[in-house]
């Protein structure tokens, strides 16, 4: 019985150190205030991220409405809305 309950236990920790990493992600709405392509920093709705590159390459302005998937302070992907 305790090798069982051990088993288990081992299980959900492993499952659990795999998936917190996905619940990092966050989705962010709002205007863009600041767009810097080069430094690859922008301000939505008052708050700052830094850019991947990838998401320092899509087609945005100041002004824009605007999703972004953010990770740590860091914008990973961002897209019109």
């Amino acid at each position: 019985m305790t090798r069982k309950a051990l088993a288990v236990l081992l299980a959900v920790a492993v499952v659990i150190a795999f998936t917190l990493p996905t619940f990092a992600d966050e989705t962010v709405k709002g205007k863009i205030e600041a767009f810097d392509k080069d430094a690859k920093k922008i301000t939505i709705s008052g708050t700052d991220y830094s850019l991947t590159d990838e998401a320092a390459q899509a087609e945005v302005a100041v002004g824009d409405e605007v999703e972004a998937t953010v990770d740590g302070g860091m914008v990973k992907t961002i897209k019109k809305v």
